[in-house]
């Protein structure tokens, strides 16, 4: 067992590990492109050679270039009603919530705020049980 383990709790922070997708030779582009809703994945028919987009922050009105494949999915997508929903597998809406919140780490209990159907012990044995989904791992120095 590796020093300053520590088995995950509902306190601890989830996040999509980049260093995971890498390390895993799968693409996290294609995983984002299959959150998309039908409209959007018509419209983007790959995930490779897409331009980035002008984006107005509804905030500060800062534009700034925005990957259009994230773009799409804030954007449209989670709109949709049943985006995020108890129609779907609770990683696929685990996922897509990072994808929205920018990949910020989130506690179970935090994730099951946005997902009240499934409970924050839930989440937990589903992102603790050994087995990587969609690269979701814990966030590893926030503690």
């Amino acid at each position: 067992m590796a020093s300053g383990w520590k088995r995950p709790s509902l306190e601890t922070k989830f996040h999509i590990d980049d260093d995971w997708w890498k390390s895993s030779g799968k693409d996290l582009r294609v995983s984002v492109r299959g959150q998309l809703c039908r409209d959007c994945q018509a419209r983007f028919p790959d995930h490779r050679n897409l331009e980035s987009v002008d984006w107005v922050d509804p905030e500060t009105a800062e534009v700034v270039r925005a990957d259009a494949l994230l773009q799409s999915l804030r954007g449209h997508c989670a709109k949709q009603p049943d985006f995020i929903s108890n129609s779907n597998n609770a990683v696929s809406n685990i996922f897509r919530i990072f994808l929205l919140n920018g990949n910020q780490p989130l506690t179970p209990r935090e994730l099951a705020q946005q997902m009240p159907w499934t409970s924050a012990e839930t989440i937990l044995r589903t992102l603790a049980s050994g087995q990587v989904y969609m690269g979701i791992r814990p966030a590893t120095g926030l503690d």
